[in-house]
């Protein structure tokens, strides 16, 4: 049977399981709008457009400061300008920084709490098989060995 033939396994369902939290969204109800605006100004500033658009004011800048003699070389008004947006977008930077360091915690426990859920369920079906192949008879005496190394605590 696949998941269009069974009600129970649509893809929203699969998705959205109740036991596995949205991290982006757990994420983004934390963040201050001070903290949402420079995450928006740091992920601009780090697109390749950005990059074109500074070069393409630097280049007309040092082209009109030359033939208008408004400022010429060595372009103090434009290294000054530069500097100052320099120092508010380290910050900005710094801001953003910090926030993907909150969610790259976030999604670190998320995914630990996950992944324990998982082994825990792991467990409980390993002693399941094994008690409905003693019940039928099968001898599983050598794999109850293998077995019981894999559920002993890991050591250090």
């Amino acid at each position: 049977m696949n998941q269009s033939q069974n009600p129970l396994l649509t893809a929203e369902l699969v998705e959205n399981h109740p036991l596995v939290d949205d991290v982006n969204a757990l994420h983004q109800e934390r963040l201050t709008p001070i903290e949402r605006f420079c995450k928006r100004v740091a992920d601009a500033t780090g697109a390749p457009a950005a990059l074109l658009l500074a070069i393409g004011v630097q280049l007309v800048w040092v082209a009109t400061g030359i033939f208008w003699r408004w400022d010429p070389f060595p372009f103090v008004f434009l290294l000054t300008f530069s500097n100052i947006i320099q120092l508010i977008l380290i910050f900005i930077i710094a801001v953003a920084q910090r926030q993907q360091s909150q969610h790259d915690e976030i999604r670190a426990e998320a995914d630990h709490d996950s992944i324990s859920r998982l082994l825990y369920h792991q467990q409980l079906q390993d002693q399941i098989l094994l008690r409905l192949a003693e019940r039928s008879g099968v001898d599983v005496s050598d794999l109850e060995s293998t077995v019981k190394t894999l559920l002993a605590p890991a050591t250090a």
